[in-house]
């Protein structure tokens, strides 16, 4: 009798200790315990549990899961979340079922905590001199992730911190977009604004309240202040200001503004209009809008060029051709020069033509007919607009070749011009002929030895030639052009 009652024990024991034997526990993975600023989409993930059919997760907000949130079966690993609620803590345990029907024991119980609010990215807090277009922009992520599981983000903006005035805008945009452009704001003018994320269950706390403020005022940028001899269509540039839709600039010679020229422009530079030679001007700028207008940027003074500098025959060269070309320094903005050359420093009895300007062209003026051998020339040249012309340039001279220099008409006729002579690396030989010729030229140095030797072909009309000198040193040299029995002779100076 007791052994049949030690033997019904021992398969009673045996019995309950097989019903004990469990599937594991599954080990959870994210969110950590305790973990916070989790996405309301957030991902509940555990390891695998070998044997398991199946899992039952459930989610709650509170910690003995009298308010189930999630109670899903699933035979994956992870369970997404959503539509929870921001700033709000969650808990969460997870256990496996195997195929025979028994269950795991429940894994610990770990909480977690979504996000409350956003942080504001640009501009920083209390920026100053924003755009009146200025971009709100917020950060797309809480704590180094990536925000998901927001549908739309919304943004308040106003003048004052209560955002109960008449300047009062909000605005939305969808949950993948992080910036908002503003347009039209008020110049010099305080702005709070703020942001949060929702969905369609919930919406976040508002973010921590930024401050800027817009410009009132923007640099001029061109010509520089108080800068001198400018084109009488000086370029005048100031700060591109994004966001302005027209800018207003004055021009005066008052530094008051008296009596200013008051121009309006879509772009932040224009060409200036109607200046005159020799004048200091003041010019400003404003920009405007829809709904408000800048202040005056701080006036720049500029002065226009006076006159022209000439530049070729230089002063008192010796040796010009008898049809030299003239040259100078151009003022853009002028209609023509008046250029003016005699044999007389008062220009008694001189000539006087008029070239059109060309602000694309280096101007220049070619005396047509043959000047008297052996002579020096006066010469000078001032700007003309319908209204107004520059001073006369500084009087330069010239000295044309005397008849010794030249054996033969043809050269004589040709209208022959060297220059610069003096020299440095470089000469040009300019030669105005009826025909297509072929000139042999050389430079031969003061003990008769040949430094330079080629063949040089001109065409009809008016032609010129650069000749490199960098291999010569300085001193005197013989200038020598051939054509047949005509001979061209003329000194040249080198001078590096």
């Amino acid at each position: 009798m007791k052994r049949s009652l030690f033997a019904t024990i021992l398969i009673f024991i045996a019995f309950a200790i097989s019903a004990q034997v469990r599937i594991d526990t599954p080990e959870q993975v994210l969110p950590t315990n305790a973990d916070d600023d989790q996405m309301p989409d957030a991902m509940l993930d555990w390891n695998a549990v070998t044997g398991a059919l199946n899992y039952q997760v459930q989610m709650s907000g509170d910690d003995n899961f009298s308010s189930l949130v999630i109670d899903s079966i699933t035979d994956l690993t992870s369970v997404r979340t959503m539509h929870m609620e921001f700033g709000k803590e969650y808990f969460w345990r997870v256990r496996a079922n195997d195929m025979s029907g028994g269950t795991s024991f429940w894994a610990p119980t770990w909480s977690f905590t979504t996000f409350s609010q956003i942080t504001l990215d640009k501009p920083n807090d209390e920026d100053d001199e924003q755009e009146p277009d200025v971009n709100l922009k917020w950060k797309n992520r809480i704590s180094n992730v990536v925000i998901t599981g927001v549908e739309h983000f919304d943004v308040e903006i106003d003048t004052e911190d209560s955002f109960s005035s008449p300047e009062f805008a909000e605005f939305s945009t969808n949950g993948t977009t992080y910036i908002q452009a503003m347009d039209q704001l008020l110049f010099g003018t305080i702005y709070y604004w703020h942001a949060r994320a929702r969905h369609a269950t919930d919406e976040s706390d508002w973010g921590v309240v930024r401050t800027f403020e817009t410009l009132d005022i923007f640099d001029l940028k061109k010509p520089n202040d108080g800068s001198s001899d400018n084109d009488l269509n000086v370029q005048l540039r100031w700060d591109d200001v994004s966001g302005i839709k027209k800018f207003d600039y004055q021009v005066d010679d008052d530094p008051d503004f008296g009596s200013p020229n008051t121009s309006t422009t879509d772009t932040f530079r224009i060409p200036a209009e109607e200046l005159k030679f020799g004048t200091t001007y003041y010019w400003r700028v404003r920009g405007r809008h829809d709904f408000d207008t800048t202040m005056w940027a701080d006036a720049w003074s500029l002065t226009t060029a006076a006159a022209v500098e000439l530049d070729e025959p230089e002063n008192e060269t010796d040796s010009t051709s008898l049809k030299p070309q003239l040259t100078w320094s151009q003022i853009e903005g002028v209609s023509s020069y008046e250029v003016s050359y005699a044999t007389n420093e008062d220009f008694a009895d001189g000539f006087t033509d008029f070239v059109d300007a060309d602000d694309d062209t280096n101007p220049f003026y070619n005396i047509i007919y043959d000047l008297d051998a052996g002579t020096m020339y006066y010469w000078r040249v001032r700007a003309c607009i319908i209204n107004d012309t520059s001073s006369y340039s500084e009087v330069f001279t010239f000295t044309t070749m005397p008849v010794e220099g030249i054996n033969d008409y043809y050269f004589q006729s040709a209208g022959i011009n060297i220059f610069p002579n003096p020299a440095r690396t470089e000469v040009n030989v300019q030669l105005d002929i009826t025909e297509t010729a072929n000139i042999e030229f050389t430079v031969i140095d003061l003990v008769g030895q040949t430094m330079i030797s080629k063949n040089l072909n001109f065409s009809a009309g008016m032609n010129s030639k650069k000749i490199d000198l960098s291999n010569l040193s300085n001193g005197i040299y013989l200038l020598k052009m051939k054509k047949g029995n005509s001979i061209y002779t003329n000194k040249l100076i080198i001078n590096n």
